[in-house]
């Protein structure tokens, strides 16, 4: 299964219009495009139950492989601790999720009671 940070990194990647595409080869169309778009996902998963493993509409329930939506937990904070937030996401490159995840699992792990 494919982890959230390299589904993120592997989402950045292909939609970064900044990075350059090379041609390596000539442009496929009908099957042969298919074939090719098989082969680099099979490339990237690792095998094509991977890859039909993440093939589905939206994004996977957090730490599951069922379908749903994940729990969602919410809380305001200060200005000031919002904008040191925002910074922290500049500097690490991670979602507001990843972070929000990360907080919540040290907080459990400094009360201990991670499982």
């Amino acid at each position: 299964m494919v982890s959230e940070r390299d589904f993120e990194a592997a989402s950045d990647r292909y939609a970064d219009q900044s990075m350059p595409v090379a041609p390596t080869g000539p442009a496929l169309t009908g099957e042969a495009a298919a074939a090719a778009g098989r082969e680099f996902l099979v490339a990237e998963y690792g095998s094509i139950e991977a890859v039909e493993r993440e093939i589905r509409r939206g994004r996977r329930k957090v730490g599951d492989t069922r379908r749903g939506e994940s729990p969602v937990v919410r809380g305001r904070i200060s200005d000031e601790d919002f904008a040191a937030f925002k910074r922290l996401e500049e500097a690490t490159g991670r979602t507001q999720a990843e972070l929000v995840r990360e907080g919540v699992h040290l907080l459990i792990e400094r009360h201990k009671i991670a499982s």
